[in-house]
Order: structure tokens, then sequence, then C-alpha cells
């Protein structure tokens, strides 16, 4: 987001705060605007961070505090305007990172679900090549036991990492491992001629 439009956004939300504290002022406390307060503060929430939003709601709870004593507004005591002050405060704040947290929220749903479409496609393609590969004969040296791939004479395991995307290891078959003791047996053995 461009510094431009992060100046109209508090431009806006600034605008707005005078105004609504206008019409608040001309009004008193007879008419209750205090839910559209949240405007200015949900706009820094929606488009701009949290510092943003602490600062429209130290705004707009500052606003409401002095509209309520030019109001004259009679309280019981002196501390119950102020801490009215305070909860205003605080339900602007709320709003304001509930507003900031949704967009973020809203944004992060975006991504997965960019990563999950690309995921999606490159199993797609996986499915593909697989089913490909299923449909073909394949054809294997049997000498030395290479796979014909399009004309290319493939190792096995090249072919297993590379077109089947597959990770391997080494062994030796448990026939492979006896071939090889009966030979160092037969090679140990003294021969008597």
């Amino acid at each position: 987001m461009n510094r431009q439009f992060q100046a109209k956004v508090i431009l806006a939300s600034l605008a707005n705060l005078l105004v609504l504290s206008y019409i608040v002022y001309l009004t008193g406390h007879d008419f209750l605007f205090f839910v559209f307060f949240f405007i200015p503060v949900a706009l820094c929430g929606w488009y701009l961070g949290r510092l943003s939003v602490v600062c429209m709601a130290i705004l707009s709870g500052v606003s409401w505090c002095i509209l309520d004593i030019l109001s004259l507004h009679e309280y019981p005591s002196e501390l119950v305007r102020y801490a009215n002050s305070l909860i205003c405060f605080l339900a602007f704040a709320i709003i304001g990172l509930l507003m900031q947290r949704l967009r973020s929220s809203l944004n992060e749903q975006v991504v997965v679900r960019q990563e999950l479409e690309k995921t999606l496609e490159e199993l797609k393609r996986s499915t593909q090549d697989a089913r490909k590969l299923q449909s073909q004969l394949q054809v294997v040296c049997a000498w030395t036991k290479r796979i014909n791939i399009e004309g290319r004479w493939v190792a096995l395991d090249e072919f297993l990492t590379n077109t089947l995307n597959t990770k391997i290891t080494y062994g030796v078959s448990p026939e492979a491992m006896q071939a090889v003791l009966d030979n160092a047996e037969k090679a140990g053995t003294p021969q008597t001629a």
C-alpha cells in the first residue's frame, strides 16, 4: 500500500472524526452518536496498521470526552465522565483492532487459497504424467536395466527421481547378499587339484 493511499485514509478518517464531532457538538448529549465514532477507527483498522488504530482510537476517545464536557452533561461525579471516556476509547480500540485482524485474516486466506490452487495444479500435472506413464508400455533393457523414455535410455534410479519425483536410497536384497557370501566363501576355500 503506497504512502499516498495511506495519507488519504488518514485524512478521510480525521475528516470523518471532525464532522462527526461537530454534529455531536450541535446535537448535544440527547442524541447518541457513539456508534458513528467507530467509522474512522474501522477505516484505519481496515487499511492501515495497529499503530494507526490506536492513535485514531485515542483521538476518538479524547474527542468524545471533550464533546461530553462541552455538552454540559451532568454526572453524579466527574469520575463517571472520565470512566465513560475510557470505556469509549477501549471500545474504539477493540473495534479497530478487530477490523485490522479481519483484514489480515482475509489476506492470509487469499494467500493460502493461491498456494492451494498452485499445489492442486502441480498434483493435477503429476497425476496426468503418472497416468501417461501407466498407459504406455515401458521398455527396459534386459542387460543394463535402463528404461527407454521418449527415445532416451535412462537409468532406473534417474527415472524414479526425475520423472516420478520419488526419493530413493540403496540397499542389498537378501538374494544378492547370499550370492556375495557364496562367492566369498568359494574364493576363500582352497581348491585341490
